[in-house]
């Protein structure tokens, strides 16, 4: 189901490789699968200056996603027109549903610059 006539972007999920280091799996970043995930909405939230840190600013996106988009909690996200980094996932994909079925998955997302 489209969310709306909003829903126009197309965002990329970045997903590290899994190596095995000392007997352990652990997530490898440099060379992360790449997918597209279309029909989406990218809406801006405030963004701050990061206080805790100094010198830093914070900028936050809501996205809103296809009921049946596959976006895990430790995936990086990479936004439209934002050249500038990746973003993290804050918390789990949110699914929402609406009678019996998703209608719709929200990730708010957060990247620190400086």
């Amino acid at each position: 189901m489209a969310l709306s006539t909003f829903d126009r972007h197309t965002i990329v999920v970045l997903e590290p490789q899994l190596i095995e280091e000392r007997g352990e799996l652990v997530e490898d970043w440099s060379a992360p699968t790449r997918r597209q995930v279309p029909g989406c909405s990218v809406q801006p939230g405030a963004g701050a200056r990061d206080m805790e840190h100094g010198d830093g600013v914070t900028a936050d996106f809501t996205v809103y996603l296809p009921p049946d988009a596959d976006v895990p909690p430790r995936a990086r996200i990479e936004l439209p027109e934002q050249t500038s980094g990746q973003f993290t996932i804050q918390g789990e994909p949110e699914r929402w549903v609406f009678g019996f079925s998703t209608d719709h998955i929200r990730i708010r997302l957060r990247r620190r610059d400086g």
